[in-house]
């Protein structure tokens, strides 16, 4: 793995539990999205969350963008 690929999985600091609680949304379909390169209008119209929670939880996920690409789910971390 490339030292730029492991600098995007850092990025994601959380667990999908703690997303969840948090604001409510599911973190693999959002990251799903993401990772499609679509914006946060288009997440949110597709996922049907609102406009503002989606711009939250990518700044919460330290504005992840699509460089995550499609293998970020084997780097989450597990949920204590």
């Amino acid at each position: 793995m490339t030292r730029d690929k492991k600098s995007v999985f850092n990025k994601i600091d959380v667990s999908a539990e703690e997303i969840k609680q948090q604001f409510g949304v599911d973190l693999y379909l959002f990251l799903d999205a993401v990772s499609l390169g679509l914006n946060d209008a288009e997440i949110a119209d597709l996922t049907g969350y609102d406009l503002d929670k989606v711009k939250k939880v990518r700044k919460r996920l330290g504005n992840i963008s699509s460089e995550i690409g499609i293998n970020y789910k084997k780097n989450l971390p597990k949920p204590d």
